[in-house]
């Protein structure tokens, strides 16, 4: 090689050296400049080539696709929930959700702030509570009988009844294991207010160990599962029959509508979701408008209505002596309701209106509101509500705290109020002018939003989906007198 061509190789190689870090900086600017761009071009090539038929819409930067039934499920492409199957609907980044029935809050935050606020989840479940009444009174002795006498309030007078269990402990025996004993009659109290009303309790004392006018304490039980309205829950779930279904279909937003197959939500249009059923509950049917009308199988249908079909519903079976029972802790009272919070995913919380009796100890008994299973916040619930309050910007996208969620959450409520406004112009001008279900004889909208039948060529609303086989059964009979649009 010659002089000039050595000249040439170390000028290049000294090129080389002194652009290495202008190169590399000159590359990152690119790079950073034109992210967007690269990053189009990656989602591109590495998208699947074939996807679900439900993803074929367009995905824009300010639209997300969540899932209604488990709302912590977000993605900025169509496809499938991965906790329940079910299709991801799409929405405006930031839009408010409207919360399902019962649901007063919702709110998803970090496992690190979880563990920050010491939250603990415990399931609900069936427990053989008692309510029971601390009192105390003078021993009396007739021979061999010894009983006790002690008032009652006005409120533990409601709940106290001859033969309730009693436990008396005297005052001058604390060593001594405390006598067993029952409530034998209760004396009312007097009209002009001079004695309040009195329990006579009959002590278990065979060797005579009481002593007349000595005190005594006595603790009163009652088991919650015998007070009003547990009482009448049912109990004792009956064998499966075969076919019996297991698994029934609800609408995520309104999970008071319950169906037995498939298909769309009367109110939203929402894709029904599987909800299988618990060991104890059961598929019964019921006519909403009478609720005294039941069916344990499909297909009957309610008189009083004018042959309404029965609408499916979920019951759940109590054991034997047990309620539901939530802890005392997990319970936040609002002033008006009481609210506890559940745990529907890692992360996910849900403030669930709850319909409680009296407090039994450290555990409250569940009229309405939680199922068995569910997994409550019994310690931070306070912190988790809180939170809702003085933070509204973490549950913004869930129910609307933010200023232009709450605009449009209140005017979505507004238009809801009225179930005609909920269909389109020339049905609802149909509607209004019919007024009248011509099968139930019940105005339309008392049971939600009205169903729309096409019958006999004619445009006729009921006042549900129960209503319709009755009526394409025999559209003369209902037709005759009621005022339909051809």
């Amino acid at each position: 090689m010659t002089r000039y061509g050595r000249s040439l190789v170390s000028l290049l190689k000294m090129i080389q050296v002194r652009l290495r870090i202008p190169a590399v900086l000159i590359a990152a600017g690119l790079v950073v400049g034109q992210w967007d761009a690269v990053r189009n071009r990656w989602d591109k090539w590495t998208r699947p080539s074939s996807l679900d038929t439900t993803t074929s819409h367009a995905v824009s930067t300010d639209t997300e696709y969540f899932c209604p039934m488990d709302p912590g499920v977000l993605s900025d492409w169509p496809g499938k929930c991965g906790v329940c199957n079910m299709g991801l609907v799409r929405r405006k980044k930031g839009d408010a959700t409207p919360l399902p029935s019962g649901v007063v809050a919702r709110m998803q935050i970090s496992p690190y702030r979880v563990q920050l606020a010491g939250v603990q989840t415990l399931p609900v479940e069936y427990q053989p509570l008692a309510r029971d009444l601390t009192t105390g009174g003078v021993i009396q002795r007739d021979g061999d009988r010894a009983t006790l006498r002690v008032e009652l309030s006005t409120r533990d007078a409601g709940w106290v009844v001859a033969g309730a269990k009693a436990v008396i402990a005297a005052g001058d025996r604390p060593e001594r294991e405390p006598w067993n004993g029952r409530v034998e009659r209760i004396e009312p109290a007097r009209e002009d207010g001079a004695r309040p009303a009195e329990a006579v309790v009959v002590v278990d004392d065979p060797g005579r160990e009481l002593q007349a006018g000595a005190y005594a304490t006595t603790t009163i039980e009652r088991p919650v599962a015998e007070l009003a309205p547990f009482k009448t829950m049912p109990r004792k779930p009956p064998a499966i029959t075969p076919g019996e279904k297991r698994t029934v279909w609800i609408c995520p937003q309104h999970p008071e509508i319950v169906e037995t197959e498939k298909g769309r939500c009367a109110v939203d249009a929402l894709a029904r979701a599987p909800h299988p059923l618990s060991d104890h509950q059961r598929v019964r049917y019921w006519c909403p408008m009478h609720p005294k009308v039941v069916a344990d199988k499909p297909g009957s249908a309610c008189d009083e209505c004018g042959g309404m079909i029965l609408k499916p519903r979920i019951v759940s079976f109590s054991p034997e002596g047990q309620v539901l029972a939530v802890p005392l802790s997990a319970v936040v009272q609002t002033g008006s309701k009481s609210v506890v919070y559940v745990e529907t995913m890692p992360g996910m919380f849900q403030g669930v209106e709850v319909v409680l009796g009296p407090r039994c100890g450290e555990l409250q008994p569940v009229v309405s509101g939680l199922e068995a299973g569910q997994r409550v916040v019994a310690r931070g619930a306070f912190l988790l509500d809180a939170e809702t309050r003085l933070n509204p910007s973490l549950a913004a996208a869930y129910f609307g705290a933010g200023p232009g969620a709450t605009a449009r959450t209140a005017t979505t409520i507004t238009a809801a109020e009225s179930p005609f406004e909920q269909l389109a112009p020339a049905d609802r001008a149909i509607a209004e002018t019919q007024k009248i279900c011509p099968v139930t004889k019940k105005p339309l909208g008392s049971m939600g939003v009205p169903a729309r039948v096409d019958v006999a060529g004619k445009v006729v609303f009921v006042c549900c989906e129960g209503c319709e086989a009755p009526l394409k059964k025999n559209p003369a009979k209902y037709l005759a007198k009621a005022a339909v649009s051809p």
